[in-house]
């Protein structure tokens, strides 16, 4: 083979390797075009994990609700002087909007030094528009340092009554 069949061949292979990226790049980004647009999804246990001014889009038959982490207000004292902390506690603002454009607010609450629920009794959750929600989940726990809103993220339990 010639010099110049060499450097043909490696043109073609640059080339097509190139082609090839752009499609892959092109191929993640519209994959990921649902998270850009600020959605997540309820897993199949019932679970919704937001990040903060994430919205998640729940189809119930011809209806779809939207349920929105609006705000947060965490209290929590940091784990390592929990033990002399009184009053220890995160609320976060949830928006519904149903297919109907009617909007409901609440808040929903985790007590004490404490960043996950591992049960369900004797915590906080509201029942409307005939579902419960649940607050499980806020990440990260507060310690030393100052978090940005941001940054959190709620896990939430959604049940069908």
């Amino acid at each position: 083979m010639c010099e110049s069949s060499r450097k043909d061949m490696k043109l073609i292979k640059y080339f097509l390797f190139t082609v090839f990226s752009t499609l892959i790049c092109l191929a993640c980004q519209s994959n990921n075009d649902e998270e850009s647009k600020g959605y997540a999804t309820l897993d199949n246990d019932g679970y919704a994990t937001l990040k903060m001014g994430e919205t998640c889009v729940i189809s119930n038959g011809n209806n779809e609700m939207k349920i929105s982490f609006a705000d947060v207000s965490d209290n929590r004292c940091p784990k390592s002087t929990c033990y002399l902390c009184y009053g220890s506690e995160a609320h976060i603002l949830l928006s519904i909007t149903n297919s109907e454009n009617k909007k409901t607010k609440f808040n929903l609450s985790i007590i004490g030094c404490v960043d996950e629920l591992d049960n369900e009794v004797g915590y906080d959750f509201v029942d409307t528009i005939g579902y419960r929600f649940r607050l499980v989940k806020l990440s990260p726990y507060p310690d030393l340092d100052i978090i940005n809103k941001k940054d959190y993220s709620a896990k939430i339990k959604i049940t069908k009554l």
